[in-house]
């Protein structure tokens, strides 16, 4: 089989479209005015939609992570695009990491 750039399988079209949902959840969530000063569970409640806006990333990005993976292994899918959520969805998981010991342990 070879590699194309848009994913031909639905599962690869699905990882594709939650991948660009995240990409515009970042850019939203990046724009959105925050409150500093705070640490821990402070900074739930001091900025609700920041965290919301996380959790929808985190969550798209593993969902995006896991269908693209299943679309790779059961469904043969060699599409650039698909490979790029596979590595949105490792990055969406390190950063959350990274940002809890951001806020937990700094």
């Amino acid at each position: 089989m070879e590699i194309t750039f848009l994913p031909k399988t639905d599962l690869g079209k699905w990882s594709v479209a939650m991948m660009i949902a995240s990409w515009v959840l970042f850019i939203v969530g990046s724009v959105l005015p925050s409150k500093t000063g705070y640490s821990g569970f402070e900074i739930i409640i001091q900025n609700p939609l920041q965290s919301i806006i996380t959790i929808l990333l985190l969550t798209l990005g593993i969902v995006a992570l896991i269908m693209a993976l299943i679309s790779v292994i059961k469904k043969q899918e060699r599409s650039i695009l698909v490979f790029l959520a596979i590595l949105l969805g490792l990055q969406s998981i390190l950063s959350f990491f990274g940002i809890v010991a951001n806020l937990f342990f700094s």
